[in-house]
């Protein structure tokens, strides 16, 4: 552990900056929805449905946290000592230990704003973690499917011990896997010469989806019967817990331990572009 303990210093000033940064954007944004008479939320089914920036916001940092630990921390640690070992451990426990927080910090926010929505309005709140336009979206798709039933908000409702170490639990998995995609996002940036970057991030996409655009003006027809016949396999996949849960921790695995091979031996910035 005293191995760690200079990164970990290292890591403190943009830990600390990360949950900043987080509790002014919430705050502000969630703030501004309850002092504004709830203009962006709905009220459907006896709910008065309210759009909580908590989620996405500590999607999104966490995972810019994972960019900047591989992709500028990592010199300056190698920089000050060459142990890339122990840097990798301390960034991935730091990962680890953020995202705890921030997952334990998210389903508290909703439980308490869930409460303080629900006083200022005096209707039954549901609180959801993305645009409640796209979710409305997505349950109107589901319930419009043969034998579907009736979908699931994936949200803070239902108070129980049991559904808040769940939603913890969930939330934690999500934020890792945000994060491990980061920190390998970094590591193929800070390896990669820049002509590959180009070619990876900027020239195959262009022409993928240049081809699927050409593709759908010219096959319409065989495009939406496509998706039509796919979509509802489609939906159950991506809205199956248990699949989601395997999928979560297949991303995080194969993540860090493509992130710690591409980071072992890795040398100093100038001469870190090494890779194709």
């Amino acid at each position: 552990m005293n191995k760690l303990m200079p990164y970990f210093r290292l890591m403190k000033k943009s830990i600390i900056l990360i949950i900043v940064i987080t509790l002014s954007i919430v705050i502000i944004n969630d703030g501004k929805e309850i002092l504004t008479g709830f203009k962006h939320s709905v009220f459907e089914n006896g709910h008065l449905i309210f759009n909580s920036g908590i989620y996405s916001t500590t999607v999104l940092l966490i995972f810019i946290y994972g960019i900047y630990l591989s992709y500028k921390k990592f010199n300056v640690a190698i920089n000050i000592k060459a142990d890339r070992k122990s840097y990798i451990k301390a960034s991935i426990i730091s990962m680890i230990g953020i995202g705890v927080v921030f997952s334990i910090f998210t389903v508290l926010w909703s439980l308490i704003l869930k409460f303080v929505v629900e006083a200022v309005s005096g209707k039954n709140a549901l609180v959801v973690g993305d645009s409640v336009y796209f979710i409305g979206t997505i349950t109107d798709l589901i319930n419009s499917l043969p034998g579907m039933g009736v979908a699931i908000f994936f949200s803070f409702d239902k108070l129980s011990v049991a559904r808040f170490i769940i939603d913890i639990f969930g939330q934690f998995l999500t934020l890792l896997s945000c994060s491990s995609i980061g920190f390998l996002l970094g590591s193929i940036l800070y390896r990669l010469k820049k002509k590959t970057l180009i070619i990876i991030f900027l020239v195959i996409p262009t022409v993928v989806v240049t081809l699927g655009v050409i593709f759908s003006i010219f096959n319409t027809d065989l495009l939406m019967s496509y998706i039509a016949t796919n979509l509802g396999i489609i939906l159950i996949f991506i809205t199956n817990v248990n699949i989601g849960l395997i999928i979560k921790i297949l991303t995080i695995t194969i993540s860090l331990i493509s992130s710690v091979l591409l980071l072992k031996n890795a040398p100093i910035k100038e001469c870190a572009h090494d890779l194709i």
